[in-house]
């Protein structure tokens, strides 16, 4: 190995060599030229460690799922990962994954898991358990509204680094919605739509806050995992989606993930599914 650069670092670098992309961060085409219309992906709980009798591991579900959205077209610039990721399982795979990641953090991601990836995908972390970044007029907003081994959402936590600084950042960030054609948050653990006690969904205090804040400022759409099935809904007209895990799902629901085609119209989302 090269000196001066870690394993983390060559791993990040020699996944996107060939294409110039940052993984985990800002994409080249992010940095000026970006054409207007693109593509990217949105991959749910793809629990890496899990294997479930009978069934592919985790890992080749995970594989087969980027391999058949590859077969896409257009094909996805990048991919936002909703948690609950086990980045053991991941950070070996890196090599072989084309499509850039920006991932966050689910409850599966205990305290020692949160740090690795952050130092997997600096350039997004920043050190931060959450972050956000701009593809072309666009912004993307990564939360973290899961704490280790809890069901329940949270927005802020001894848990999330910094432990009291997301609510302010966030809602300074969204306050400046004008700034960009669109706007897209992302998450794990998702409010209940009706801001209902639940024990798969962000505390109601917290999807109350976010509930306002999302019907004052607007973004273009949301999209969280957790729940392991689809569950649509919107928060004053603004989408919100439910994603599907990409490993296994409740009532038989087929595994895949999201595609999004983004234009000055809007948005266009296909599931795609694994097999």
């Amino acid at each position: 190995m090269t000196s001066g650069i870690d394993r983390r670092e060559f791993i990040r670098v020699g996944a996107l060599g060939a294409t110039a992309l940052m993984l985990g961060g800002r994409s080249a085409l992010a940095q000026g030229a970006a054409p207007s219309e693109y593509t990217f992906a949105v991959i749910a709980d793809p629990h890496l460690r899990e294997d479930r009798e009978g069934e592919p591991t985790g890992v080749e579900k995970f594989r087969a799922l980027l391999a058949r959205m590859a077969e896409e077209a257009p094909e996805a610039e990048f991919a936002l990962v909703l948690g609950d990721i086990h980045p053991e399982k991941l950070e070996p795979l890196l090599p072989e994954i084309a499509l850039p990641l920006h991932v966050v953090h689910g409850n599966h991601e205990q305290v020692s898991h949160r740090k690795v990836l952050r130092e997997m995908f600096p350039d997004d972390f920043a050190g931060r358990d959450y972050y956000s970044f701009e593809r072309g007029d666009d912004l993307f907003v990564g939360l973290c509204t899961a704490t280790p081994g809890d069901h329940i959402g949270h927005l802020q936590s001894q848990y999330i680094t910094p432990q009291t600084q997301q609510l302010s950042w966030l809602e300074d960030l969204l306050s400046r919605r004008e700034q960009w054609r669109h706007v897209f948050v992302y998450g794990h653990v998702p409010p209940e739509p009706e801001c209902r006690g639940n024990g798969m969904c962000i505390a109601q205090n917290d999807a109350r806050w976010l509930t306002d804040l999302v019907a004052r400022t607007r973004p273009t759409g949301l999209y969280f995992g957790h729940r392991h099935k689809r569950i649509n809904f919107e928060i004053a007209g603004v989408p919100v989606r439910g994603v599907r895990s990409a490993n296994w799902n409740s009532q038989g629901e087929p595994v895949g993930g999201l595609t999004v085609q983004v234009d000055e119209r809007g948005t266009r989302t296909r599931f795609v599914a694994t097999n």
